[in-house]
């Protein structure tokens, strides 16, 4: 049998656990993944309606 097979299978077997382990963190964070089931999943924002109305009249001409 070829030896440069399991080398090659290794390698991208490392990589993918490897990008899997970077990429979870930011997602338990997020709550894509293990989130309550009442919650909704994304980015949680602080910003109320007069802080959004402020950034929305920035885009105004004036």
């Amino acid at each position: 049998m070829n030896s440069g097979l399991p080398i090659v299978i290794l390698v991208v077997a490392i990589f993918m656990g490897f990008m899997m382990g970077y990429s979870l963190p930011p997602m338990l964070e997020t709550g894509m993944i293990g989130g309550a089931p009442d919650e909704a999943a994304g980015l949680k924002s602080g910003v109320d309606k007069d802080m959004e109305k402020y950034y929305k009249d920035l885009l105004k001409e004036e």
